[in-house]
């Protein structure tokens, strides 16, 4: 009885040890995902951040748009 225990106990001789080591490179690989993950949404605000900017806005689109309004009256091509 003792010899099969024996064999049992060989065959799980270094299991702990491969658990560690995947825990080890299962954490290390979602510590990389979501530091790939954190730079990608900050280049997205930032992203978001200059479109905003750079937008204009409905009141310029009105102003801009009268005035193209009397530029095609004053000339003669209004539709």
């Amino acid at each position: 009885m003792n010899k099969k225990f024996d064999r049992i106990d060989q065959r799980f001789e270094g299991v702990d040890q491969k658990f560690v080591d995947l825990e080890s490179s299962l954490t290390q690989k979602i510590v990389d995902v979501e530091a790939s993950l954190t730079h990608k949404i900050n280049g997205l605000s930032n992203r978001i951040d200059d479109l905003a900017l750079n937008r204009t806005t409905r009141e310029e689109m009105k102003i801009l748009s009268l005035r193209v309004e009397n530029i095609e009256h004053k000339i003669g091509i209004k539709k």
